[in-house]
């Protein structure tokens, strides 16, 4: 029952989050303001830019379309709370891996439309999420988990940072960024350096795999539907409908890498032979 009902609270915060995917600007010109149409700039009704569906969500004073909450964000947000909720339970260490959630379903949302991560989401969640696992889990006398949490995830992104001089063209620097948000919470589920370094091995092993699986999703999907599908804003389908070999689509990483980590974390304790923060 306790999973249903955060199931149901999943989908009240999808909205939300479907909401904060389109708005939040970055250094592309991307988003748009929540409360005022970008074409005329009049007042919008809140109840318009919570429709799902894109038809209601219209400017009253110029017929400008909206932003309006995407409803795969709100499943995926709904399913996500569930299946952690029914892993984890009513444990205090679910706030903080539901927020990580949050964070991840709307940075992925946002790189799939964009392919960036933009600063104004992930330093954000960086911060309100260090405050929130650094202050639970010194209550909870756990503190030992927090300094792991810190140096695990400067490591993660230190090594998505060496991928990033080495190959700029396969991994964004936005992706070494999004690394510090997917350690921090690696180092913390573990409860020693080891399987600390064990978790951020698996979560970029997996995560690479994945993203190769996106990869050639997102290449078969050009050639199904045509080359606008999820296409890159910064290079524009060529003129003559021509595509790039499957095996060198671009595709946002950031969704797979995402998904391993939030995975790892909601299954450590299963994982690890020593424990997690979840044991």
């Amino acid at each position: 029952m306790f999973a249903v009902l955060a199931g149901v609270l999943g989908l009240g915060v999808g909205l939300l989050l479907a909401l904060l995917a389109e708005a939040v600007p970055d250094k592309s010109g991307g988003g748009r303001s929540i409360r005022r149409c970008p074409t005329c700039s009049a007042d919008v009704p809140i109840g318009s830019l919570l429709a799902c569906r894109s038809s209601s969500a219209k400017c009253r004073a110029c017929g400008e379309r909206l932003v309006t909450a995407r409803l795969p964000i709100v499943l995926v947000t709904g399913f996500t709370f569930y299946v952690i909720a029914a892993v984890v339970g009513q444990r205090w260490q679910l706030l903080p891996i539901l927020v990580l959630s949050c964070s991840l379903i709307t940075l992925s949302a946002v790189d799939m439309a964009r392919y960036r991560l933009p600063d104004r989401l992930v330093f954000p969640s960086l911060g309100v999420s260090i405050v929130l696992i650094g202050s639970l889990s010194i209550i909870n006398d756990v503190g030992d988990h927090v300094l792991r949490a810190l140096l695990t995830g400067l490591g993660y992104a230190t090594v998505l940072f060496v991928f990033n001089i080495v190959y700029p063209a396969g991994l964004a620097f936005g992706d070494v960024k999004l690394a510090l948000l997917l350690g921090l919470f690696l180092g913390w589920s573990a409860t020693n350096g080891i399987d600390a370094a064990r978790l951020v091995v698996w979560a970029l092993l997996i995560g690479m795999v994945l993203g190769i699986f996106s990869g050639l999703l997102v290449g078969l999907g050009r050639r199904a539907f045509g080359p606008g599908f999820l296409p890159d804003p910064d290079f524009p389908p060529a003129e003559d409908g021509s595509l790039d070999p499957l095996l060198k689509t671009a595709f946002p990483f950031g969704p797979a890498l995402a998904l391993s980590t939030l995975s790892l974390v909601v299954l450590s304790d299963q994982l690890l032979s020593s424990g997690s923060i979840l044991a």
